[in-house]
């Protein structure tokens, strides 16, 4: 196993930081690191460096930074992933697996027939929360870059953002033709999954207006969840770093 990794916003050479709370009580009560043991540091920007545990108590855990090491390659292909917000861990477990699967931003999106228990994201009740899940799964997969986990939003606000690449929106295979028979060689991708529920026909209009191609992903019927993770793992096999 490699060295235990810690992910710091603040990180650069020669400082001493201290880890987020979170951090220093995995590598305090988990991991049971002591002083003097050799760590890793990453920014979440692409930056890692050698570093070691300066001090590990109750009240914090410090790291001495050093030299710069080489990082895991990023995915050729900028994913943002758009979703309704799941109800219970769906969601964290969503944005876990898309970013051990390279995904560079996550942006969770609210839409017409988006389950009742999940709106309050809206007014950023769970933000904290996932920052957290995404910077402890760069941690564990290896990855230096920690994807940005949008604000939650409107699916109007998103579309009035645009955006500068290949535009998907997911849906069942009788009614999109499957994604690889895309002719295209994207550099960026902006693939959008829709509630449990489906899309609102109004807001089928809407993507259409702005853009979006329907694409699907298979013979069988999937979760949102499912299709949401499935979608990141097909886009990385036909143009990103998978395979």
């Amino acid at each position: 196993m490699g060295l235990p990794r810690f992910h710091v916003p603040e990180a650069a050479p020669g400082a001493r930081v201290q880890l987020p709370e979170h951090a220093a009580h995995h590598a305090r009560e988990v991991l049971r690191l002591r002083s003097g043991m050799a760590v890793r540091v990453f920014d979440g920007a692409g930056n890692e460096y050698e570093a070691t545990l300066d001090s590990v108590a109750r009240s914090g855990v410090s790291v001495r930074l050093f030299g710069p090491v080489t990082t895991r390659p990023e995915s050729p292909l900028r994913i943002v992933l758009a979703l309704s917000p799941l109800k219970g861990d769906l969601m964290e477990w969503v944005i876990q697996k898309a970013t051990e699967l390279g995904a560079s931003e996550i942006r969770p999106v609210i839409m017409a027939r988006t389950d009742a228990v999940a709106r309050p994201a809206l007014r950023g009740s769970r933000q904290d929360r996932w920052d957290k899940v995404a910077s402890g799964a760069a941690e564990q997969c290896g990855r230096a870059v920690v994807p940005r986990i949008g604000a939650t939003t409107t699916l109007e606000a998103l579309l009035a953002e645009g955006f500068d690449g290949l535009k998907l929106v997911l849906r069942e295979k009788d009614k999109a033709p499957p994604l690889h028979a895309l002719e295209a060689r994207p550099s960026s991708v902006l693939v959008l999954a829709g509630p449990a529920g489906s899309f609102d026909p109004h807001e089928l209009d809407r993507l259409a207006a702005a853009g979006f191609q329907p694409v699907g992903l298979g013979p069988r019927i999937l979760r949102s969840e499912t299709a949401a993770v499935t979608a990141v793992v097909a886009l990385q096999l036909l143009w990103g770093d998978l395979g």
